[in-house]
């Protein structure tokens, strides 16, 4: 589930092009690159939060999880993910609460509700 369409930005799209192809090494300067000239931008936050806890860099990315939702409450695949390192991370509380803000968010249901829900069934 990623978070937007990428920014027009060559860098940023490169940047996101590896994360979603899962080389998070080599995606995790590049989004801190984008980032310092896109300062806040939650879709970018979301993706490098992404990559820093798939690098077990999880008080990092619990910042940039942070720091996104800052920039945008609503930001679906920002809750989502944070939902998943709380769970990751043994908050299980946490991560039902942001269950129940997507919830509250799509009633109707969306891919972000449905995927921290499974992985909050799938982690019982």
């Amino acid at each position: 589930m990623p978070p937007a369409d990428p920014p027009g930005d060559p860098q940023a799209r490169e940047a996101i092009r590896l994360t979603e192809a899962g080389r998070y090494e080599l995606s995790v300067p590049m989004l801190e690159a984008v980032l310092a000239r896109l300062p806040g931008d939650p879709d970018i936050l979301t993706y490098l939060a992404l990559a820093l806890r798939r690098t077990g860099r999880l008080a990092e990315a619990e910042a940039r999880y942070a720091e996104a939702l800052s920039r945008d409450a609503a930001h679906l695949p920002a809750i989502a993910y944070q939902g998943v390192l709380y769970l990751e991370t043994g908050r299980r509380g946490m991560a039902e609460a942001n269950l129940r803000r997507l919830e509250a968010l799509c009633p109707q249901g969306c891919v972000a509700r449905e995927d921290l829900a499974r992985e909050i069934t799938q982690r019982r």
